[in-house]
């Protein structure tokens, strides 16, 4: 490789030349490398960025539809007490009095509501009562106040019997002035109907939104120095900086739009999202309270959005660290090469020719014992190998069986040793096989074989069994071979089978069955109901999907039906529904009929599912 014969006469010094013939090319390999190396690391920590940011924002979302819950399911529990009935019908002092008792109880036992009202339909409060440091305070006479020109009377004195207006995030007002120190609340209005059909007055809680925000921050324990909640029109409801806060209710335009444009154009694009933006990373979804609960009932639901938003310094930080590491472990490489290169620079030029042939001759030796030594591992490997092995040449013939394949065959390994590959397929495949074996030989690549075909292969005895194959083509001494991992799949094939006989008798099962059948999950809503349930109540396939199973209930049932749906729930057992009594269902037309009910739960997932069958009596 190099001119030893004219060592005397070459320069004296370092070999600089030598040097850079062996250190440019690893040098330049080091640095594409550490090109490669750095852009993953960058690539590598803005996805976990990215991945974070989404479950911080999915954690503040869950936690917000958690602790929306409980208000909505207290305040139609409050709507069906038969004393909130009696008031609206007779508005008697009794009754009003015992109405402020049910309200006191209600906030001692609850320190979410901030104030619980009965507000008649002249828009006057009749009765109210406040949270004071958790205790229940009962205001009266001139105390109370007229709040008819006020949005959530309004809407809500508008609603059907047993709808609910839920009203926008905002800060409480007394006497038209913003309560100070702040009481962020979230209002839940339903109207009370009497016997004639009209609206008697309005039911009103007044949820205590501090908590809820203070929920809202605690769940993002990674984020909290960079996550906020806005309204629908970009206001902040919660920021890392409290004067951006409620700007909406202190006459300030102050929102997300004005400060960062860019960023607001995308968030109120799409539902939820993540961008990468000139400023930062910014993460997003829609919050729709109380979207978890039954809510069809509901209206006027007003919509927030969890963002955070990782500034442009962070990410460049982040991309910064990940160059630096990387930097750090190239400069190493580069002067631990640099000194390999010069050391043998070095020991090149000072090598005689007789140690040069005598190291090259040695250098043979220990090639060849370590072939040697190879060739032995690598026998050993393919011997002991539970998998199928075997190696072919150009034309079909065994060259390399181990004794795993042979043993799946039905035969010792020498039998197969020099036959063609032929005598281990079907009859009916051997005519063919030789044209398949010539089309891969003349373009040999590693892949699985039979893509897309069910393989079979035959043993001594002539008995068939399904296999795998996967083909890796390789040249020795200039010879193409292939080598072939074959695996015994009989028993993921019968596996199979019976998993799809078992699917495809339910199945069956459940599209003649003759009776309704449906299931429900632990929110009320439908699951699965067969054709013969469609039919029974009047709808086509797949309309009761996701509908609330109430809408199956008479109407006048199905405030108690819910009560008796989660009390179910809480000892889900196999028997028959509303044992004593007559039970009715209600078609699509709104005609009703008598039916049989048996009810069986089971877990899924961690939740809890009912199963009903459901016989029309009337048929």
């Amino acid at each position: 490789m190099f001119d030893l014969d004219h060592q005397a006469s070459a320069p004296q010094g370092f070999p600089w030349r030598l040097f850079l013939t062996l250190f440019l090319p690893v040098a330049l390999l080091i640095l594409g490398g550490a090109w490669y190396v750095g852009n993953e690391r960058v690539q590598e920590e803005m996805s976990l960025t990215r991945s974070s940011e989404i479950s911080n924002v999915v954690m503040g979302v869950r936690r917000l539809d958690d602790e929306l819950r409980v208000p909505l399911a207290q305040l139609r529990r409050l709507a069906s007490e038969p004393l909130v009935r009696e008031v609206a019908e007779t508005g008697s002092l009794a009754a009003l009095g015992g109405l402020e008792g049910l309200f006191s109880r209600l906030v001692a036992y609850n320190d979410l509501y901030e104030k619980v009202r009965w507000i008649d339909a002249a828009g006057q409060e009749v009765v109210r009562v406040n949270n004071v440091d958790g205790q229940p305070v009962a205001v009266g006479g001139d105390q109370l106040q007229a709040r008819a020109g006020t949005a959530y009377v309004k809407e809500s004195l508008a609603l059907k019997p047993g709808e609910i207006y839920i009203s926008p995030l905002d800060l409480n007002v007394e006497h038209g002035e913003v309560e100070r120190p702040y009481k962020p609340v979230l209002r839940l209005a339903t109207p009370i109907h009497g016997a004639d059909g009209q609206a008697r007055g309005v039911l009103v809680l007044n949820v205590a939104a501090t908590r809820l925000l203070d929920a809202f921050t605690i769940s993002l324990v990674e984020a909290r120095d960079r996550a906020m909640l806005l309204n629908s029109e970009g206001y902040w409801l919660k920021s890392t900086d409290p004067e951006r806060e409620w700007g909406f209710a202190l006459g300030r335009e102050d929102t997300l739009g004005t400060r960062f444009p860019e960023a607001w154009s995308a968030i109120s694009a799409l539902p939820s999202g993540q961008e990468i933006l000139q400023d930062g990373l910014w993460t997003w979804s829609t919050v729709y309270p109380l979207k978890v609960d039954d809510s069809r009932d509901a209206r006027h639901i007003p919509h927030w959005w969890v963002v955070t938003h990782v500034p442009r310094d962070q990410l460049d930080h982040f991309a910064g660290n990940a160059w630096k590491t990387v930097g750090i472990y190239t400069v190493l490489l580069l002067v631990l090469y640099g000194a390999l290169a010069a050391w043998l620079a070095r020991s090149v030029l000072g090598r005689a020719r007789a140690v040069s042939e005598a190291a090259r001759a040695h250098a043979e030796a220990e090639s060849a014992l370590a072939l040697s030594k190879a060739q032995e591992r690598f026998r050993l490997v393919v011997e002991a190998n539970t998998n199928g092995l075997l190696a072919v040449d150009e034309k079909g013939v065994m060259a390399l069986v181990n004794p795993a394949l042979a043993a799946m065959f039905g035969y010792r390994t020498e039998e197969l040793l020099g036959q063609p590959m032929d005598i281990l397929l079907p009859e009916s495949v051997r005519p063919h096989h030789g044209q398949f074996l010539r089309s891969y030989m003349a373009n040999p690549v590693a892949r699985p074989m039979g893509h897309g075909r069910e393989l079979m292969g035959q043993r001594k005895d002539g008995s068939l069994f399904p296999i795998e194959i996967s083909l890796s083509p390789f040249h020795e001494e200039g010879k193409l071979f292939v080598d072939a991992f074959v695996a015994d799949i009989s028993e993921r094939k019968q596996v199979e089978a019976l998993h799809q006989k078992i699917e495809a008798r339910l199945q069956l099962m459940m599209q003649t069955n003759p009776n309704g059948l449906l299931v429900v999950d632990d929110q009320g809503a439908i699951e699965m109901a067969n054709p013969a349930l469609e039919r029974m109540f009047g709808y086509g396939p797949g309309e009761l999907l996701n509908q609330s199973l109430e809408k199956l209930v008479p109407e006048a049932q199905r405030g108690g039906h819910a009560k008796l749906r989660q009390a179910y729930l809480e000892d889900p057992v196999i028997r028959p529904m509303g044992a004593g009594s007559e039970l009715h269902g209600v078609r699509k037309d709104g005609s009703s009929f008598p039916v049989r009910v048996s009810l069986a739960g089971f877990q899924e997932n961690g939740r809890v599912y009912v199963q009903a069958t459901v016989i029309d009596m009337g048929a």
